[in-house]
């Protein structure tokens, strides 16, 4: 699990740096996407100036931080927006019912997986930042 975690967070935070680069959030050079020579540029370039940036990132916040407390915001933040997914899934089932879905589980799937994500935020909110 935390594996996958870190592959999918590794994928993501690059593109993130880029959009924010794009926006102007960041440095342009951030934002530039592709290889470095440009003749051996293939369809699928990857954002390296953007996957330098939050790699380092990383390493900061791991050097001067605490890991396990770096895990435990990340895996809220994860968390919150799981939940946040699911309750509006709930919501615009409700609300939408003829609306084209090409996944429908059936009710009880969502309501569980809102109630399980809800209850590791909660939990990890109010207990786990007042450990040492």
């Amino acid at each position: 699990m935390v594996a996958g975690s870190l592959l999918g967070s590794s994928f993501i935070a690059g593109r993130m740096v880029v959009a924010a680069a794009n926006s102007n959030w960041l440095p342009s050079f951030l934002g530039r996407v592709g290889s470095v020579s440009r003749q051996s540029a293939s369809t699928a370039d990857a954002p390296i100036n953007a996957n330098l940036f939050s790699t380092g990132c990383s390493i900061v916040y791991i050097f001067f931080g605490n890991f396990r407390a770096l895990v435990t915001f990340n895996g809220l933040a994860e968390y919150t927006f799981f939940f946040l997914t699911m309750v509006g899934a709930i919501v615009l089932r409700v609300r939408e019912p003829q609306l084209p879905r090409p996944y429908k589980p059936m009710i009880c799937i969502p309501l569980m997986f809102a109630l399980v994500s809800g209850f590791v935020v909660t939990r990890g909110a109010v207990l786990l930042p007042c450990r040492r």
